[in-house]
């Protein structure tokens, strides 16, 4: 029998404590989860690169940021907030600096090489090899927190498909600075410039400042917990094709604390099922994925947690489990597995309603299938902040010991661990939201190279 319920919104946590279940409202009221930590973020040291003019009116436009921006007029005032800038007592409490020698202002010389590229691919080659220059010019003689990259003209983006492998852009900049000490933030002119189809000034605000007190090393929400129960961290396990039209996929792990500090691991190769043609490893491959993101994040954090939930983007094979749970045992720690599935074709329907279903809502179709609306209407909102209808994530529990419900609960709660996007809606949990695009960077980068642990390297 079908059953369908609607889960509270889970709440997040702010500073001192308080809670709040919208990201931006818990910041303006209370203050990032670190106002009270000890070394928290309270200075955000910024280093610019980009065209002489360009460079001049990012910090012109952080500057004016952080100072404050106004909500856009509109009658749904908590889906369109003021930001309330980013000084020492309000927003992220946090201050920009812009250290001496920290800009690097591309002249028109450098960018002739640029300009002189013969079609797409050459341009992206070209831009990203100017760019990673110039980014590693400005950390010789600065320290900084992040690099803001203002993105030349005359670069295309390129593609990211399974298609082509290497024409992108983006991807290609951050594998070539993979080994850099400094995350970077590639922002394009009309971030800072305004233009047509772009969001409204007070949201631009909140996605990069969230974005840059993060990579600065900052704390901005994190999820809420007793704190009696036992400490989990959070994998996901993803797969990117290693070549156009292969049949062999680079695995790699997303580990994710309750601070949503993240920790990245490269994995092995996997290779289509023969039954399902999804991608699988082998028991000794899952044991070591696990096992190295486990130990690379005792490294980083210098503990383990009580347990662990393993999302992963395909189905369990039972080699994969005995590998997963191999791994998890030698801890110890308690394991649960679940697979996420992105194209479950099923859909629910509001009776006498024209919005889409709410955010939350759970569809049991039968013990081991269930959907979870991560993206709908959103009742704190007032309507539904989309542009296409929603569809719902496939839950399929492998190995579970909580009831489903609340595990679909810490699945919603992960969809608010996006940096780059300060608001409830994103569809995917973090272990999983930037899975392909970890992937696609990783795959530019030689294996004889280690894979940067830190997740705001990939951001």
């Amino acid at each position: 029998m079908i059953d369908v319920s609607v889960l509270e919104e889970p709440l997040l946590e702010f500073g001192y404590s308080a809670t709040h279940p919208e990201q931006r409202a818990g910041i303006i009221a209370h203050g990032p989860a670190d106002i009270e930590m000890e070394g928290r973020c309270e200075r955000i040291r910024v280093g610019l690169v980009g065209e002489v003019k360009a460079v001049e009116e990012v910090q012109d436009y952080l500057k004016a940021c952080a100072g404050g921006v106004n909500a856009k007029t509109s009658e749904l005032r908590e889906l369109f907030p003021e930001f309330p800038g980013c000084r020492a007592k309000v927003g992220f409490c946090a201050r920009l600096a812009f250290p001496k020698h920290a800009k690097r202002a591309m002249s028109r010389s450098l960018l002739r090489g640029l300009a002189a590229a013969e079609g797409d691919d050459e341009r992206i080659h070209a831009g990203v090899e100017l760019c990673a220059q110039e980014v590693n010019r400005l950390l010789e003689h600065a320290e900084v927190d992040v690099v803001v990259l203002a993105r030349p003209s005359g670069i295309p983006d390129g593609v990211g498909d399974h298609e082509r492998v290497g024409q992108n852009f983006h991807d290609l900049l951050k594998a070539a600075l993979i080994a850099t000490p400094t995350p970077i933030q590639i922002i394009r002119p009309v971030t800072w410039r305004g233009g047509a189809g772009v969001e409204d000034p007070a949201t631009r605000a909140w996605n990069l400042f969230s974005a840059l007190f993060y990579k600065a090393g900052g704390k901005p929400w994190r999820l809420h917990s007793s704190r009696s129960e036992p400490t989990r961290c959070f994998v996901g396990v993803s797969f990117t094709r290693v070549s156009a039209g292969g049949e062999l996929f680079a695995s790699v792990a997303q580990v994710f604390n309750e601070l949503g500090d993240g920790v990245i691991v490269r994995g092995g190769i996997a290779t289509h099922g023969e039954h399902d043609r999804q991608p699988h490893l082998s028991r000794e491959d899952a044991q070591a994925l696990l096992r190295d993101a486990l130990e690379r994040y005792r490294a980083v954090h210098k503990n383990l947690p009580a347990t662990v939930t393993l999302h992963k983007t395909s189905s369990f094979a039972d080699e994969e489990v005995a590998g997963f749970l191999a791994a998890a045992e030698a801890g110890p720690l308690e394991c649960e597995l679940v697979w996420l599935t992105s194209s479950d074709e099923a859909m629910v329907m509001r009776e006498a309603h024209t919005y889409p279903p709410l955010r939350g809502t759970l569809v049991t179709l039968s013990e081991d299938e269930h959907l979870l609306y991560t993206h709908g209407s959103v009742p704190y909102y007032k309507t539904y902040p989309g542009l296409y209808v929603p569809r719902p994530l496939g839950l399929r529990p492998r190995l579970i010991e909580r009831p489903v419900q609340e595990v679909a609960r810490e699945i919603l709660s992960l969809t608010k661990l996006n940096w780059n996007r300060a608001r409830m809606g994103a569809r995917l949990p973090i272990t999983l939201l930037t899975a392909r695009s970890v992937g696609e960077i990783l795959r530019h980068v030689p294996s004889s190279v280690p894979a940067a642990s830190q997740y705001a390297k990939y951001m």
